[in-house]
């Protein structure tokens, strides 16, 4: 166990000032896989690199921490202390799209097509009154529907999701099965 700890804490004191900024920075928005929660950004960001590898640890545990840790590296543009990280660890190298095919397989349907559910729905109002008192509070009922189109209720909608668990979640995948059963097939087989 110390010996992950001491490759993560090694891999973020290489990192100049700038570079560990732009780390913490891409650690709140890089996809996660499902069941595991961002570290907030309120406590993220005035962290040091003692203080962020004991919560790499322990938010997303040893194994899923080094590919996590190593995949935002290469997206700030650190190959080389990725590798290393990977080296010492003893995994074999790991590349970005392979790690994002990794977690893109793990998202839940609501994360993996937020995109196209933001575009494409068109009954929000059906699927707010399945999740009313589920899911959304009264305000956050009336914030989704005081908004004009459909899409921007849409991403109303989303931005409350990252506080919802797997269950809210799939309270809203059977929503849409329920109000567009169609587009869920058709996002289903894409």
């Amino acid at each position: 166990m110390g010996c992950t700890r001491d490759a993560f804490l090694d891999a973020l004191e290489n990192l100049t000032a700038d570079e560990f900024k732009k780390f913490k920075m891409k650690l709140l928005s890089v996809p996660l896989r499902e069941g595991y929660a961002r570290i907030p950004r309120g406590t993220l960001l005035p962290m040091d690199a003692v203080d962020l590898t004991d919560k790499l640890v322990s938010y997303y545990l040893e194994a899923y921490g080094a590919n996590l840790t190593a995949l935002v590296l290469r997206d700030v543009g650190m190959q080389e202390v990725a590798e290393q990280l990977q080296e010492t660890l003893g995994k074999g190298e790991l590349t970005s799209s392979t790690l994002r095919a990794e977690v893109q397989t793990t998202l839940h349907f609501v994360d993996q097509h937020r995109a196209a559910l933001i575009a494409r729905v068109t009954d929000v109002d059906g699927v707010l009154d399945a999740l009313y008192g589920k899911v959304l509070t009264e305000e956050q009922h009336q914030a989704v529907r005081a908004e004009r189109t459909s899409p921007t209720k849409m991403r109303t909608l989303f931005s409350f999701a990252p506080a919802w668990n797997l269950t809210c979640k799939d309270l809203l995948l059977q929503a849409l099965r329920d109000t567009q059963p169609y587009l869920v097939a058709d996002l289903t087989q894409s």
